[in-house]
């Protein structure tokens, strides 16, 4: 496998996160999420956004304190593998607010069990899940 590339360069070359990649773009994160870090990444995947009405996202692209807060409410500072958040029962996210770990069958971050893991980057990782996580 080639060499592993920033987490922005990443979620967009795997193509499951593009309305996440835009709201990291519209705040100008896209670089410090490409070069800074490490970081951990709960990434909703695209059907995610799908029940929620257009105009509900185009509000929150609109509020750009409240995407903040949302999408640094879905980072965490560390990289954390899916074998170090079996061993954790909560992370603090950029936001400063809590995510709760819980380990059942599977690793849930607040309840949203991740459906993809240990998407390694150069910076980070992502993990995959299949809801956005709500400060």
């Amino acid at each position: 496998m080639g060499e592993t590339k920033g987490i922005v360069q990443t979620a967009i070359e795997i193509g499951d996160f593009p309305t996440l990649v835009n709201a990291a773009k519209k705040l100008g994160l896209d670089k410090k999420f490409d070069n800074e870090g490490p970081y951990t990444i709960f990434a909703p995947i695209e059907k995610a956004f799908e029940t929620i009405p257009e105009s509900v996202v185009d509000e929150a692209f609109d509020d750009l304190e409240y995407l903040m807060d949302i999408i640094n409410y879905h980072v965490v500072e560390g990289k954390y593998m899916i074998s170090e958040l079996k061993e954790v029962d909560s992370l603090t996210a950029l936001n400063g607010k809590l995510l709760k770990v819980t380990n059942d069958s599977n690793v849930k971050i607040n309840g949203i069990p991740i459906e993809k893991e240990d998407i390694e980057c150069n910076n980070g990782v992502i993990h995959a899940i299949g809801d956005i996580l709500i400060p």
